[in-house]
């Protein structure tokens, strides 16, 4: 259909060329003819034959100059004095054609003069573009309406209606040209500004270890040199092509990482920039007996450049949540869940989330009800610090999502009076572990809520055991353990 649009409008538009460039005939001439310029006392000097022959020397003058100017264009002739005729090469060519055009040529030429209109006939003096007031002036004579061939006519018409047309892809072209090294400029932009994230993040984790080092090996230095850093996370091969992310990743850490300070220090007799980690080492953290996942706040605005505009699917994959050699514990993704649905409290439409236990990268997988729900849950959790780590959020493919969770086609809509499922990677805990109940106005999940149930129970199943005997009681706790982490 496209291809047929585009045939019909080439051939009228070449059509409509084609009219521009037909000859004008003797119409000009004809009309301008009917004119007395001069009064009736000028014609009145001549008799009827002597008014036809100039009429008639007009006639020929303008159909010989319109051939000639014809065939110039044709042939495309560089020299425009081939488009003309001199003055003395029109007399003559009069003469030729009737010897009493010779007496006439003057008067002919005067009356082209005083007409001042055009009547297919341009004379040229020596000024060129100027007009010309006297006969004496003219040195050339041209044709203003050339008259060419019907072959002549329609080849000049193709070649200008294929040029214009080329004009016009050209200048679409160069648009989409322009669109496209925009929209390549804004995704390698955003490309760079994710790998200087995931370099940030590196950095910190080369630190902090290092830091854990040396407070268990007080001989090792508690900085470390930038180029030392660049080398270990970069590969030689690497190192020209990710300058600029090295660059902005150190500019980064520079203006937003209070937990790293900037020195000089002097290292085998010479100067170096390090990086010293100024945060308590994770051992002090350890040491607690409870210790907290919070959220930190936002690493950086959300912008076209590093959020698409529109939400793109209704799962996510969500990465740097934690980092498994550091977890203890059974249900610690249990905290992984309930952070991400502290983050999400204003988004009712999470009905699935997976926490990948053995992902190196610290990956859970959320699925909402629809993109838009998903759209809310990027902008919420993209860019957000969680228990010191940056977190990054992407899209994922729905048949993808379903593909590594057979089960998560089931859950359509979050249902009321729980949360959205909950799964260890590898076994699953959509069970009581996922439902919650209001309690004064907050949630509280059901294992809790056994929890409490059973250490009562045993409690007071303890308090009214007679002296000496103590097995009723001890059923309670023993039972409690079991059910709570079968939770």
């Amino acid at each position: 259909m496209f291809l047929l649009v585009a045939a019909c409008l080439f051939f009228l538009l070449l059509g409509l060329v084609y009219l521009r460039m037909r000859g004008s005939g003797h119409g000009p001439v004809e009309g301008a003819s009917k004119l007395v310029p001069f009064g009736r006392s000028f014609w009145k000097r001549f008799d009827d034959s002597e008014k036809d022959a100039i009429l008639n020397l007009l006639l020929s003058l303008h159909d010989h100059l319109a051939t000639i100017a014809g065939e110039h264009d044709c042939r495309d002739q560089p020299d425009p004095r081939n488009r003309s005729l001199s003055l003395s090469e029109a007399s003559e060519y009069l003469k030729d054609q009737n010897r009493l055009y010779g007496d006439f040529v003057a008067t002919a030429l005067e009356w082209i003069i005083r007409t001042g209109q055009d009547v297919g006939i341009r004379l040229i003096g020596e000024a060129g573009g100027a007009p010309v007031t006297d006969v004496s002036e003219i040195l050339r004579l041209e044709s203003t309406h050339p008259r060419m061939s019907f072959l002549c006519r329609f080849r000049r018409a193709f070649f200008t209606v294929i040029y214009r047309v080329l004009l016009f892809v050209a200048g679409l072209g160069a648009v989409w040209g322009l669109l496209y090294y925009m929209k390549y400029r804004w995704r390698r932009e955003e490309e760079e500004t994710r790998l200087m994230y995931d370099m940030v993040e590196r950095i910190l984790d080369v630190l902090r270890s290092h830091s854990e080092a040396c407070q268990e090996n007080r001989e090792l230095q508690p900085y470390l040199p930038i180029p030392h850093v660049r080398d270990s996370l970069v590969l030689p091969q690497d190192r020209k092509k990710m300058v600029k992310v090295w660059e902005r990743a150190v500019t980064f850490v520079a203006a937003n990482e209070s937990r790293i300070r900037t020195e000089t220090q002097r290292i085998g007799g010479a100067d170096f920039m390090v990086w010293r980690w100024l945060q308590p080492s994770l051992s002090c953290e350890k040491a607690s007996s409870l210790p907290s996942k919070m959220w930190q706040g936002k690493a950086f605005p959300l912008d076209r450049r590093n959020s698409p505009p529109n939400s793109l699917t209704p799962c996510l994959k969500i990465r740097n949540m934690f980092d498994p050699v550091m977890e203890v514990g059974e249900n610690w993704d249990l905290a992984i869940h309930e952070a991400i649905l502290e983050k999400c409290s204003d988004n009712d439409g999470i009905v699935h989330i997976t926490v990948d236990k053995n992902s190196r990268e610290g990956c859970v997988y959320v699925k909402c009800l629809s993109a838009e729900h998903s759209g809310k849950a990027f902008k919420a959790l993209h860019g957000s610090w969680f228990d010191g780590k940056l977190v990054t959020v992407k899209y994922l493919r729905l048949d993808r999502y379903h593909q590594r969770f057979p089960q998560a086609p089931e859950l359509q809509r979050a249902p009321e009076g729980h949360q959205p499922a909950a799964e260890h990677h590898g076994r699953g805990l959509a069970g009581s572990a996922g439902f919650y109940f209001k309690i004064l106005g907050a949630q509280i999940p059901l294992k809790y809520i056994l929890y409490i149930f059973f250490n009562i129970n045993a409690v007071s199943v303890s308090s009214q055991t007679p002296a000496g005997t103590h097995r009723s009681g001890s059923d309670g706790p023993i039972m409690h353990k079991y059910v709570y982490q079968s939770l």
